[in-house]
């Protein structure tokens, strides 16, 4: 029973399905009709204006011919002296047949075309200067046009216009074609002493409107303003006839309609021309798409029934065929499952649970497999580097086992220390999270390396004590292959920083030969990393940069008593001073080993507590910011670090000083002001002078007075001498040496000096305009 239900619910949805193209397809064609009549209708009204537009063009080229032959002044002559006829005019209508002959060459639409003369009964055109009788012989003679008829419309004519005449070809054949006359100059009108008639090429126009017609059997009219017919492409009349049902449209946007013409139903579509009253229209009968219409129903209707019945068989045995596999795989589960066919219809639901189950289960041992091969692989290169590995058969096996196969004999070890990932992580990790940051670093930096080492030497990594281990099987071994690995690990690491934010340093080995000097290059890229406390963070350390570093420290015991008492009296110049002297003799050329360097480090730390130990005092406060200052100073991981934190205790610690001082010293800006004022005229008066005076450092006192008057001690003492000179050169009558003398400068040159730089004069100039203002009041 629940066989049957399945076959037949399954047979029900592919017969849905079915219908649903056959739906579909009826929907299509019903919508094909209507998008292929607008398609017919668009293109017949697209080619219908590529007529209007070629048509329009050629007759605007025949205007443009009409003006410029109204502009040649030879021309001109040449008519206005029709009367003489003499051997220049003569000559003159030569030159100007040759014109003519170039013009009706450069329009194809144009047959011939001539200038007849009525007041000397000539003409002239492109081939000859030929008298009227001839010239009617050679065009009109047994045409419907008779000589008396052609005589008057070159002499009516009065505007410009298109007329429909039969004229004789080149071979002597009558044809109809159109014909254009004009006044010339058309200034003049109905008194212009000329005609100007361009004879169109019937061929021409015809081959210019069949090139762009849309079907054979279409019909291109072209009519004059009363709907009479000037061209036409078949014999057919014209369905435009004057007082008829069907009006010309007087605009010239165009229109498309469908009516009865010649027993038949067309597509009719019009449009106006844009240079003359004409009319273009296009005639197709509508039996040439529905000829394609037909086409698409009978094809559809023949596809809808073979669908039908293919569908409706192959539907059936596709449903019994299709339930085989299904009921085999049932009968095989169907034991350990059982009670789950006590369901009705619930096959598929058994099916997705043992497959979902199964699949969670396959993912599982996957993820398992790989995390212990990981852990199997990292443990194993962790004791190879380590040198805690046998190499033999054992080993070999291992290798094999772990899909390893190393292609050379040639290998490097690098070892890397993460310095910085908070630009990678905008946002603030939690503490239960640094464990999978700590991955996603892990995982950037060893598929980047990886990736640009592999021209170098297939990559292994492995976590070694909080730091990442690469082994480079160097593929190529060279003397450059060293050089190469630098240079790939220096643009990985430019490529990680710049992209990731992540910075590291790297400690690189030599280049050793065979797995058992594994080991030594590990030791290698340790020494190297090492390095980074004096090279400083980020740096990829070779051998080539440690191979010979210093094993003499510099750190005389006189240097490290003044720089104690430079740091106890508060002159943080000059003990930056002695401090740079002994980090550069130290660093300067090649590096300090490791070793020394801990040493120098520890005994500036040293020398750091000797200097505070000096500066007593009993605030509780200072002394435990002393003590984090010194933890501070412990801390740094590095001697670039280390240097910046001794710059900065130095500072504090001078500060510190400073502020005891100043604090002793409350009343010492008003005693320097006053022993200024009192002292100007004084010419050794200066900061050494202040200084030996008061007992401080000359950098104290300047620093303390800049900090307390917004001013050095010698811009003042010069801006208060400058004042009291102004008051003597206002006051006496003294020259300008006795004043400099008078007020504390050595010569007249120092005083006009730096009474220019205060007060932008000289101190003559500043004594004459001082008389000028007493003079005036």
């Amino acid at each position: 029973m629940k066989k049957k239900s399945i076959l037949l619910s399954w047979s029900i949805s592919y017969m849905v399905i079915l219908l649903i193209p056959i739906v579909i397809g009826a929907a299509v064609f019903a919508e094909s009709r209507i998008l292929l009549e607008e398609e017919v209708n668009r293109s017949n009204m697209v080619l219908l204006s590529q007529v209007q537009e070629t048509i329009d063009n050629q007759i605007g080229d025949i205007g443009s011919i009409s003006n410029q032959l109204m502009a040649d002044s030879q021309l001109t002559s040449f008519i206005n002296h029709a009367s003489e006829q003499d051997a220049r005019w003569r000559l003159m209508g030569l030159e100007l047949i040759k014109n003519l002959k170039s013009t009706r060459v450069g329009n194809g639409l144009i047959s011939e075309l001539y200038i007849y003369i009525k007041n000397s009964d000539v003409a002239l055109s492109s081939s000859s200067l030929i008298q009227k009788t001839y010239l009617y012989d050679m065009f009109y003679k047994g045409t419907d046009v008779t000589e008396e008829a052609w005589t008057g419309l070159m002499h009516d004519t009065g505007k410009s216009m298109f007329r429909k005449m039969a004229v004789r070809s080149e071979d002597r054949r009558i044809e109809e074609t159109l014909v254009y006359l004009q006044p010339f100059p058309i200034q003049s009108a109905a008194d212009s002493p000329a005609t100007f008639v361009v004879n169109l090429d019937p061929n021409r126009f015809q081959q210019a409107i069949d090139n762009v017609r849309l079907e054979k059997e279409s019909t291109v009219f072209i009519l004059d303003r009363e709907g009479n017919t000037l061209f036409s492409t078949g014999s057919f009349e014209t369905p435009y006839k004057a007082g008829g049902d069907l009006n010309l449209q007087q605009d010239t946007g165009g229109k498309t309609e469908t009516i009865d013409w010649n027993g038949e139903s067309v597509t009719m579509s019009q449009i106006s021309s844009k240079v003359q009253d004409w009319k273009y229209v296009s005639i197709i009968p509508t039996r040439i798409y529905a000829k394609k219409l037909t086409v698409i129903r009978n094809i559809t209707i023949g596809g809808v029934a073979a669908g039908l019945m293919i569908g409706g068989v192959a539907a059936w045995w596709f449903t019994r065929r299709n339930y085989r596999p299904l009921g085999r795989i049932m009968n095989i589960i169907s034991d350990k499952v059982k009670w789950k066919l006590e369901q009705p219809d619930d096959e598929y639901g058994i099916l997705q649970s043992v497959l979902v189950r199964a699949w969670e289960e396959q993912d599982q041992f996957a993820s398992r497999l790989k995390d212990q091969q990981n852990v199997v692989r990292n443990s194993l290169f962790s004791k190879l580097m380590k040198g805690r590995v046998q190499t033999g058969e054992e080993f070999a096996s291992t290798l094999e086992r772990l899909s390893i196969r190393f292609e050379s004999n040639s290998f490097a070890v690098l070892l890397l220390h993460i310095e910085n990932v908070e630009g990678l992580f905008r946002t603030k990790v939690r503490e239960q999270d640094q464990e999978e940051k700590y991955q996603f670093v892990h995982l950037i930096l060893t598929n980047v390396l990886e990736e640009m080492m592999g021209s170098v030497g297939h990559v292994y990594s492995a976590d070694i004590d909080g730091r990442i281990a690469f082994l480079v099987n160097i593929r190529e071994y060279g003397e450059n292959a060293g050089s190469q690995l630098v240079r790939a690990v220096e643009e990985a690491q430019r490529f990680i920083g710049s992209r990731f934010c992540v910075y590291f340093s790297v400690g690189v080995s030599d280049v050793h030969q065979g797995v058992a000097e594994i080991a030594d290059g590990f030791r290698e890229s340790e020494e190297a990393l090492e390095y980074r406390l004096i090279l400083g963070i980020g740096q990829i350390i070779d051998q080539n940069r440690i191979r010979r570093p210093k094993e003499e420290l510099y750190y005389p015991l006189d240097l490290e008593r003044q720089l104690i008492n430079y740091i106890a009296t508060g002159n943080y110049a000059r003990s930056t001073e002695v401090m740079n002297e002994i980090l550069m003799t130290n660093f300067t050329g090649e590096p300090l080993s490791v070793e020394l360097a801990r040493c120098l480090m520890f005994e500036l730390i040293g020398t750091f507590l000797k200097a505070t130990e000096q500066i007593k005092t009993d605030d509780q406060n200072e002394l435990t910011h002393r003590n984090d200052l010194i933890r501070q100073l412990c801390a740094c991981e590095t001697f670039e670090e280390m240097e910046a934190e001794l710059l900065r205790i130095l500072e504090s610690i001078c500060q510190m000083v400073h502020e005891r001082k100043r604090s002793r010293n409350a009343e010492l800006k008003d005693q320097l002001i006053e022993f200024i004022v009192e002292n100007y005229a004084d010419v050794n008066l200066g900061l050494t002078h202040l200084s030996e005076r008061f007992r401080f450092h000359p950098t104290y006192v300047s620093k303390y007075f800049k900090e307390q008057t917004g001013v050095n001690v010698i811009d003042y003492i010069n801006q208060y001498r400058i004042e009291q000179s102004k008051k003597i050169l206002q006051a006496e009558e003294l020259t300008i040496q006795d004043v400099s003398e008078r007020v504390g400068f050595l010569n007249s040159n120092s005083f006009i000096r730096v009474f220019k730089k205060y007060e932008g004069i000289t101190p003559g100039q500043y004594k004459q305009n001082s008389r000028l203002i007493q003079h005036e009041v």
